[in-house]
């Protein structure tokens, strides 16, 4: 069960992370013009995507919980020492955890107004960023126990 687990997270992370490159090379999907994106996806005051170098920075960070997602679960290989695996997986999960509780909270909907992304958010990114915690909680139980 936990690499089935790792698998989901890893994919679902590296999709993301995906998206966030071909946004810094300008790609607009899942809209057509900047200012619908960023509504979309940052529901910020701001009118811009950010820059190239900020959407690959964003695109490493995520994709690579995905990566310990895989280290916990014990299907790839590290040199790292096993403590900072669980240490980086904890660190993330903790990371999710907040992002997604964050979705909820009035400062940060008084912060990202704009819709459709409140709703999204809402509805969508902040659920998943809560299902990436408690899966990396699970990856991080098993990867203690052994």
């Amino acid at each position: 069960m936990t690499a089935i687990i790792a698998w989901c997270i890893f994919i679902v992370l590296t999709a993301i992370a995906a998206i966030h490159v071909a946004w810094g090379f300008g790609v607009r999907w899942p809209r057509m013009t900047e200012a619908e994106l960023v509504t979309t996806v940052i529901g910020h005051k701001r009118d811009t995507m950010p820059s190239p170098s900020r959407c690959y920075l964003a695109a490493f960070a995520i994709f690579i919980p995905g990566a310990i997602a895989l280290m916990l679960a014990g299907l790839v290989q590290t040199p790292l020492p096993p403590w900072l695996v669980v240490l980086a997986g904890a660190a993330a999960a903790l990371v999710f955890a907040g992002r997604g509780v964050a979705g909820y909270v009035p400062a940060w909907r008084a912060r990202h107004p704009r819709e459709p992304f409140a709703s999204l958010d809402r509805h969508y990114y902040s659920p998943l960023c809560l299902m990436l915690a408690a899966g990396l909680a699970v990856l991080l139980a098993n990867a203690m126990r052994d």
